[in-house]
């Protein structure tokens, strides 16, 4: 679905399968699973994740995997990459 110009305050908002243009949100809870998912010239004030399906097994793997720190140097790795650099995760002592 396509939503444009529209103003989400307080409420749930599925991601997946949609596509939003010229938005705002305030105080949602951002749900995704993984799916497709466009957003452009939008406004996000406070949000916070709900995560489903395949995606958030995925993540969940990653945590135990990481910690929370590797988890923040993969997502840091996606938002600010480095060109060429590699990602050095240390592996949290599960002693």
């Amino acid at each position: 679905m396509k939503y444009e110009n529209e103003t989400f305050t307080g409420v749930m908002v599925k991601l997946d399968g949609n596509d939003f243009e010229n938005c705002t949100f305030d105080d949602v809870v951002f749900h995704f699973a993984g799916g497709d998912l466009n957003m452009s010239k939008c406004t996000i004030r406070s949000f916070s994740f709900q995560f489903d399906g395949a995606l958030a097994n995925g993540l969940h793997a990653l945590y135990q995997l990481f910690g929370t720190e590797g988890m923040l140097r993969i997502i840091r790795g996606f938002t600010d990459p480095q060109v060429g650099e590699e990602i050095a995760i240390r592996l949290p002592d599960r002693s």
